[in-house]
């Protein structure tokens, strides 16, 4: 996936200068210019300047002029109005401001003591300090949704790429790099993770975008090489200026520059099943057609809306439960994994704690995959995954709640129904044994005594005696 900015382009001459110094200040024009360059590197490649933003708004930005492309935002997620109450200087920090904003500054560097301001020819903004001209401040500790060429990522930092609406993010950590979903709240969901192999888990790592077309990863303490990602342009023996992006797909791509267009050159998550907003909210995907979409319930508009938080608290207890044979995910392998002994196991154990939202069952491996994250896209697979998805009630939960313990009071009724039964007809059926035998017993006691000998009485002793 190749997302172009498409850009109408001020003509870019030797009035844009490549070293800003103290003092500097300017407002963006009132041209139509989707992006007005302040700064450029020395070979043109690159430019900072103001990016405009749907129609009114603005951000400070690196382009690669030739694509443009962006590669850098400043603050992405507080823009300024484009018009003559925002400013940009440079007083040995960058400062953006917007007096039509209460609190006028938008966004600053944060940084003190700089001379100057120079882009370098990978498009790393940096601000120096004389005399010694030492960086004092780059943009590459800073990064927004994209790692160019030569700009470390590391684990000993807290950066992050991170989608324009917050939604996915790419994090580096002590022997991994991971992509996940964000939720609102402290909620994430892991649908991603490659583990570097010679990684020591108690040492710090970074990640860097090589020319040689793959993803390096390194110890920081020594620089020594421990996993690396190729790239196709890696494999074709293609040299040149490659990206690593973050899109709102929420998948990780590579790029490489080829001085026509930008060619991708890898994806983190190939099948698209297994990103989980392909399909939304409890959505079902298919593996091969992944533009097909079903739902495990139909919301108003397609599939239900994403939802967030958990069922703690006496609020949030009400759920019902959905219930799907032959649906797994592809990120399985990274979920919490629990042994249990059957499905019936597994779906107590979801029942039963309340920042579960659901898990599927392997009846192959007997285990139990948790989800303790909103339900996303899952894919169609074969019959030995099953799925079980809760589903809050929206405000009718305790009712719903109601309903599923009364459906199974409805089955214990009907146990209790069946024993009681059966213990009837068993009692009916005793009794009529032993009438049976009793009357039998008594008509052979009368056929008996009416044939047995009639016995003579006794003589009478005291007849003998005179």
């Amino acid at each position: 996936m190749l997302a172009l900015l498409a850009v109408q382009w001020t003509t870019v001459d030797s009035n844009i200068p490549t070293r800003i110094i103290k003092g500097f200040k300017a407002s963006p024009s009132r041209s139509s210019a989707q992006f007005e360059p302040l700064l450029t590197d020395i070979t043109g490649v690159f430019a900072f300047g103001f990016l405009r933003i749907s129609s009114a708004k603005l951000d400070l930005a690196i382009i690669h002029q030739p694509s443009t492309q962006q590669v850098w935002r400043a603050n992405p997620f507080n823009l300024a109005n484009w018009g003559n109450s925002t400013t940009f200087f440079f007083n040995g920090n960058i400062v953006l401001t917007d007096e039509s904003i209460q609190d006028s500054t938008i966004w600053s560097s944060k940084s003190a003591g700089g001379d100057y301001l120079a882009l370098s020819n990978n498009s790393n903004l940096q601000i120096y300090a004389s005399p010694a001209d030492s960086s004092i401040w780059q943009s590459f500790d800073y990064p927004f949704d994209t790692l160019v060429q030569g700009q470390k990522f590391s684990s000993a930092s807290t950066a992050t790429l991170v989608t324009t609406d917050k939604r996915y993010t790419l994090r580096i950590g002590i022997a991994y790099l991971a992509l996940f979903m964000e939720f609102h709240g402290s909620q994430e969901m892991n649908y991603w993770k490659h583990t570097a192999r010679r990684a020591n888990a108690l040492k710090d790592i970074y990640a860097l975008v090589l020319p040689l077309g793959f993803l390096g990863i390194f110890y920081v303490s020594d620089g020594k090489i421990v996993d690396g990602i190729p790239f196709d342009s890696f494999e074709r023996g293609l040299l040149g200026f490659h990206r690593l992006t973050l899109e709102s797909d929420g998948n990780l791509y590579a790029y490489y520059w080829n001085n026509d267009t930008w060619v991708s050159v890898y994806t983190a998550q190939t099948e698209p099943c297994g990103l989980p907003g392909k399909c939304g909210a409890y959505g079902i995907c298919i593996p091969g057609s992944p533009t097909q979409c079903t739902c495990l319930v139909n919301g108003t508009d397609g599939c239900l809306q994403s939802d967030s938080g958990d069922f703690c608290g006496n609020q949030n207890t009400g759920f019902s439960v959905i219930r799907k044979s032959g649906v797994t995910v592809e990120y399985i392998d990274i979920m919490e994994t629990i042994a249990v002994g059957s499905l019936d196991e597994c779906e107590k154990t979801c029942e039963q704690s309340c920042v579960c939202w659901g898990a599927l069952y392997s009846n192959a491996a007997k285990h139990c995959y948790i989800m303790d994250y909103p339900i996303q896209t899952v894919e169609k697979s074969g019959a030995s995954y099953s799925g079980y998805f809760k589903l809050r009630s929206n405000g009718q939960g305790p009712a719903v709640h109601k309903e599923k313990h009364q459906h199974k009071r409805g089955h214990r009724a009907v146990i209790v129904v069946v024993v009681t039964f059966t213990l009837t007809f068993a009692g009916i059926a005793a009794y009529g044994g032993y009438w049976w035998w009793d009357k039998k017993r008594n008509s052979l006691s009368i056929i008996q005594l009416g044939s047995a000998p009639k016995q003579q009485p006794e003589p009478n002793k005291d007849s003998d005696t005179n």
